[in-house]
This record gives C-alpha cells, sequence and structure tokens, in this order.
C-alpha cells in the first residue's frame, strides 16, 4: 500500500484525503493546529478529516527538524509527500528533499512566498514590469509615501510580505486613506502573516488566475483560466471556469514566464494576474492548488480531479504522455536519503484538461456587522438551479465582520453550467436566494 503524507491541508486538500481513500492509499496528516481546520473549513467539510488514516500532532509542523523526527518515528516508509496549505508549500518541498522524493525547488516557493522578491525576480528577468516598494513595518507607511521623489504612485496596493487569504492586501487610493489602512493592518492578528509589507503599483482591471500543473523544468499542463468576483477592492468571493477572451492566451503566456522565471519545476500553481489595458500583470504566484473550492470547480469543469493529479505526479503514476509513464517510476524514501529518480522531460502528446461545461463558486457576504439570526436550510439553497454544493461558514449565533478576507464568507455556493456564462449566473442567483433569506442583527 503506498503511504501519501500531507503537511497540513486547505479546504482543497481534503479532497486529496478523500482521493487517497478512494485509490486505497494510506494517508498521513502532520499538523500542529488540528482546530485551526474547525475555523477554515465549514462545518460540512470536517468528515473528510476522518478519512486521514493516520495524524500525527507535532508542535510546529514548519520546522523541518522536527517533522522529519515526527517522519521517521512513526511512519516506516513515505512515498509522496505534499501540501495543498499555502502555509506549508515551502517545508514540504524541503522534506521532499530531504527524504529523496518528488518535489519542487525549495528556492522557487520561498521566492515565490516573498512577494517584494518575487516582484524584484519578475523586473531583473524582463518577466513582468510592476515596480514596488518594501517596508519592515507598517507603521512606515506613511514616511514611505511622503517621500518627495520616490514615494510609490496613488493609487497603490499595500499587502504582507508573506500572507495569505487575502489577508492585509488593501488598496490605498491617496493620502486621506492612510489612516484607515493603517487601523486596520495593525489588527491583523494570523498566522504566517509578515510584519513587512511590500508596496507596489494598482493594477486597474480583471483579476484572473490561470491554473497549472507542472510536471518538468518548463513542461506546464494548462488546466485553465478562472475570473474572480471581488470586493473591497482585494477579498475574493468567486470564480467561474473555463475563462475564454481575447487575453487567454496571453495570460498563459505571463503566467508559464513566471514560473520559469523563479525556477518552478513540480507541481501545482496558481497564478494570479490582472489583466489591464495594456495586457495581463502578474499578481502572484501561489506554489499549490486553489483554495477555498477552486479545485472542485475545475474538477466539475474539466471531469478530472487536478488534486488526484498532484498525489499521482508525486507518486510518479500520473500518465502524461498519453499511454506511458512519462515521469518514470514511483519513488520512495532511499536508505541512504539519496535522491529519487527526478521526472523523465518529455512534451505532452495532448493537454490532459479539456474543459466540458462551465463551474462557478460564489460566496455570500454582508455589509452589516452584527450576528447571523436566520439562514436558509441547505436542501432549499440545492434546489435553486444549477447549485451542486452548499458551504455554511456561518450558522445562526455566530458573528458577522467586516469582508476583508477569506474569513468573512457567511455561505458558500458551487454551480454548474453549459458554460462558464451560465455556471456563474447559477451562482449569482444562488447568493441572491441566500442573501433575500438571511437575517442579521446589526451591532450598535
Amino acid at each position: 500500500m503506498k503511504t501519501v503524507v500531507f503537511i497540513e491541508t486547505n479546504f482543497s486538500g481534503l479532497d486529496a484525503i478523500a482521493w487517497c481513500k478512494q485509490r486505497g492509499y494510506r494517508s498521513v496528516l502532520v499538523t500542529d493546529n488540528f482546530e485551526r481546520f474547525r475555523k477554515w473549513f465549514p462545518a460540512s467539510s470536517l468528515a473528510r478529516l476522518d478519512l486521514v488514516d493516520k495524524i500525527i500532532h507535532v508542535a510546529n509542523s514548519n520546522d523541518l527538524e522536527l517533522v522529519s523526527k515526527a517522519l521517521r518515528n512513526e511512519v516506516d516508509s513515505i512515498d509522496a509527500l505534499l501540501t495543498f496549505a499555502e502555509i506549508r508549500t515551502h517545508i514540504a518541498a524541503r522534506l521532499c528533499r530531504e527524504f529523496g522524493l518528488r518535489g519542487a525547488n525549495p528556492d522557487a516557493i520561498e521566492l515565490a512566498q516573498d512577494k517584494y522578491r518575487f516582484r524584484r525576480t519578475l523586473l531583473a528577468k524582463g518577466a513582468d514590469s510592476v515596480r514596488c516598494r518594501k517596508i519592515d513595518s507598517i507603521e512606515l507607511l506613511p514616511a514611505l509615501l511622503a517621500e518627495p521623489e520616490s514615494a510609490p504612485d496613488f493609487p497603490c496596493f499595500v499587502k504582507p510580505v508573506q500572507g495569505h487569504s487575502s489577508i492585509g492586501a488593501m488598496v490605498c487610493r491617496g493620502h486621506s486613506d492612510v489612516g484607515s489602512v493603517l487601523q486596520s493592518l495593525r489588527q491583523i492578528n494570523e498566522d504566517w502573516i509578515s510584519p513587512a509589507f511590500v508596496v507596489e503599483d494598482y493594477l486597474e482591471g480583471e483579476l484572473v488566475s490561470a491554473e497549472i500543473l507542472t510536471t518538468g523544468a518548463g513542461q506546464h499542463q494548462i488546466v485553465g483560466i478562472a475570473d474572480r468576483d471581488v470586493v473591497n477592492g482585494s477579498v475574493e468571493i468567486g470564480a467561474s471556469f473555463p475563462f475564454v477572451d481575447a487575453h487567454r492566451e496571453a495570460v498563459e503566456r505571463k503566467a508559464c514566464a513566471a514560473l520559469d522565471a523563479i525556477g518552478y519545476d513540480f507541481g501545482a500553481s496558481h497564478v494570479e494576474l490582472i489583466v489591464t489595458r495594456d495586457g495581463p500583470h502578474l499578481v502572484e504566484v501561489n506554489t499549490r492548488v486553489g483554495g477555498s473550492g477552486h479545485s472542485v470547480m475545475l474538477d466539475l469543469a474539466t471531469s478530472r480531479s487536478i488534486v488526484g493529479d498532484c498525489i499521482e505526479l508525486c507518486l510518479g503514476t500520473l500518465d502524461i504522455d498519453s499511454g506511458s509513464d512519462a515521469i518514470g517510476e514511483a519513488g520512495g524514501r532511499t536508505g541512504d536519503g539519496a535522491a529519487a529518480r527526478p521526472p523523465i522531460a518529455r512534451e505532452p502528446q495532448q493537454r490532459l484538461y479539456q474543459p466540458r461545461r462551465g463551474a462557478a463558486w460564489k460566496c455570500f457576504v454582508s455589509t452589516t456587522r452584527g450576528k447571523v439570526v436566520a439562514m436558509p436550510a441547505i436542501d432549499a439553497i440545492r434546489a435553486q438551479p444549477g447549485v451542486h454544493e452548499v458551504w455554511l461558514h456561518r450558522e445562526p449565533g455566530d458573528p458577522v465582520v467586516d469582508a476583508n478576507s477569506n474569513f468573512s464568507w457567511i455561505a458558500q455556493v458551487m454551480c454548474t453550467g453549459r458554460d462558464q456564462h451560465e455556471a456563474k449566473l447559477n451562482a449569482a442567483r444562488a447568493v441572491d436566494f441566500i442573501a433575500t433569506q438571511t437575517t442579521i442583527a446589526s451591532i450598535g
């Protein structure tokens, strides 16, 4: 039986655990805070955590020595190790190197997660032209914006050098906004959000993401492009797939150029870009599958599991050459810690992913701070046209906060349609239904 180790997980990673169960693989989850999942995931999804065959609790799942020791002591053999959680992609890549398993280049992941170094690398390699400045503390923002010659232009975009879930990502439109931006960012109290910030050019346009599976250096399987629904400048509340317009090929080329620029050579990526009047520009590279239901959307549209493909890629069993094992035999932990055989470089004969219908997810958020009093029944939401799945992130009695991150979502629907447009329309209608049937008591 093959053993697959996950270092923490995100919402998409719950489906990866289910994939292992369906395929007869033994799954192991390493975590330093199981209660974190109860905060991150809707209650209806938590049952999939029960599918894990073994849970290893450690004091810090980002500590290489600690996790390595725990795995050696508690797991006889490892055939694949990966993560779907942004906060642990770097440690997972380092562990793969230590155990001689297939994995991504840790240096590429480290670079992608440092939003300042990422921007500087793209500039240096001609992959993009967005300018940026770095401040070691948000308290330095007023001084930076007051510099007479080198201050960023307004509007500008402020975000943590390292972060996740849109936390701390804000538009500053002028000097009058600085006070409110400071007040908001001072209140951040979340794991894995850096005290340093990057201040960069504001990009006006539509936010999209390129979903990609990289099978080797320079070998990128394009899953497709997804659009985004955004509120308050940066908080994502929806997406639809496959998004097709005149910029699609340019978006794909720009995304692949970014992966090559940072040296990302193995695994999934969720590359965010903004399509401006002069073409697409990069926002960031997430070196994992899109979270928050994004992978479910891709699976519904393509009839192929992206999380399953990630696992099979790491096991060495993913067929990317139309009938042959293009990445060689599966490798596991070797007795002396030597590296496993790397993927065989071959050009895929055809795209793995062919969208067959549209899919979209959308979230209900509220501008009213307060407490949820009543919500519609899940069955009533599921009865709306095109609804495939419903996730409740809040229940009656729960507080409602400002829409400033993914943790502000109240309810989420996943819908399908004949194409991307119909799926998106179905999702919007379902969220409108939720909104009309939900009562929120305001505070103050």
